[in-house]
């Protein structure tokens, strides 16, 4: 029972379980279309144009959105802005719904919508997961948002599989994304538990942002770390799923496979969850990259199913070592910038629109070399874009 027990400066707060909750039920909701919406997609276009420009629309909007909303965010209050982005994404999915096969008519103004949605919640979601930790317990509330990320991923697209996999053309996605809709409106109702923490600094300091990283240059590094760290994500959002679909078209076992992926990542978080500390980041760091790296050059030998698979599973264990190491990282410089938590939205905004912002030109980089399913070009991109995770060590510098 020693070996279990958790030290009190590591335990979670009652807040901090509450927002972990109600996340992993917006989470389930999206899992359970997430992957399938490349599908729909997919299975309406046969093109991977148009779910690259899917993608990057919804990405490169989500970026800009974030800049704007941040500056509501800070005058009215992150909770609110939250509660707005469940209530969007649930909208999202409502007009899928309604539009059904259409869909792939409007699929740039949905693409928007997504980005808009997208960009209100994790601006918010992210905030309050800074606001219910400390230094001392973010790597394990960060952990534990893994795990039960990984639990909703993992139930939701088994789930979703089998439904479209009972019903006969196109049925079981329309199914699918109505059961999405009602958890975002559980989660909706669920946020009326999450407690308002009163600020008086309701300014928007991002036009200082020049003057703190020249105070502060480790700052303006580890802001360049979310860019690269978005590079192979933006592509790994939609790119997997379809490589396997042409591989072996049945949506079962496109969720089955997401099952096996998603438990990797669930014992990953947890581990990290139980020993990750503050002094190995850049170890946990190179790791990371090192293993991520490794993934993809499987890839090189042939696009089969048993390399996707290999890709996707070692991908699965090392993601969420990088995100988790390099979010606690950076969230620590708010003890050592001017402003200090005063700039926690801000922060936020910046993570953000740089992620994005490096998904956005992942996504570019694919188009721009493979606008079909072409095993000659898709191996080589992909170990590219992780060969570039290699640097993400060396920007981790030591807080001053």
């Amino acid at each position: 029972m020693k070996l279990l027990s958790v030290p009190k400066e590591k335990r979670l707060s009652k807040q901090a379980v509450i927002t972990l909750v109600n996340h992993t039920i917006f989470q389930f909701g999206n899992s359970l279309s997430l992957i399938f919406i490349n599908l729909y997609l997919w299975r309406l276009t046969e093109s991977l144009v148009v779910n690259g420009l899917f993608n990057l629309t919804a990405i490169l909007s989500q970026a800009i959105a974030t800049l704007v909303i941040g500056k509501i965010a800070k005058q009215k209050g992150h909770l609110v802005i939250y509660r707005y982005g469940i209530f969007l994404t649930a909208l999202f999915y409502l007009c899928i719904v309604v539009t059904q096969e259409n869909m792939v008519h409007y699929f740039m103004w949905f693409a928007l919508l997504r980005g808009i949605s997208q960009a209100t919640y994790w601006l918010s979601y992210f905030t309050l997961a800074h606001e219910v930790s400390s230094n001392q317990n973010r790597h394990r509330y960060l952990g534990w948002n893994q795990v039960l990320m990984g639990l909703a991923n993992l139930v939701g697209p088994a789930v979703a599989g089998v439904v479209i996999s009972w019903h006969t053309e196109l049925t079981g996605y329309v199914i699918v994304f109505s059961v999405a809709f009602i958890m975002f409106i559980i989660a909706t109702i669920g946020s009326v538990r999450i407690e308002k923490v009163e600020t008086h600094h309701k300014e928007y300091y991002m036009k200082y942002i020049g003057q703190i990283i020249k105070k502060r240059k480790g700052f303006g590094r580890s802001l360049f770390g979310w860019f690269i760290i978005g590079f192979p994500q933006g592509i790994l959002m939609y790119i997997p799923p379809i490589l396997l679909f042409t591989i072996f078209p049945n949506e079962s076992f496109i969720g089955y496979m997401n099952v096996l992926f998603l438990s990797l990542s669930i014992l990953a978080s947890y581990i990290i969850s139980r020993i990750a500390n503050l002094e190995s980041t850049k170890r946990y760091l190179y790791i990371s990259a090192i293993g991520m790296l490794v993934s993809s050059m499987f890839l090189l030998s042939e696009i089969s199913i048993w390399t996707v698979v290999l890709f996707m599973a070692i991908q699965s264990l090392f993601k969420p070592l990088q995100a988790n190491t390099y979010a606690v990282y950076y969230f620590q410089w708010l003890d050592f910038i001017p402003l200090k938590e005063n700039f926690r939205v801000e922060s936020v905004v910046l993570r953000e629109a740089l992620i994005n912002l490096g998904r956005g030109l992942g996504i570019v980089l694919f188009m721009v070399f493979s606008t079909e399913i072409n095993p000659e070009t898709i191996p080589w991109i992909l170990v590219f874009v992780m060969a570039i995770q290699i640097l993400i060590p060396s920007l981790a510098k030591k807080h001053n």
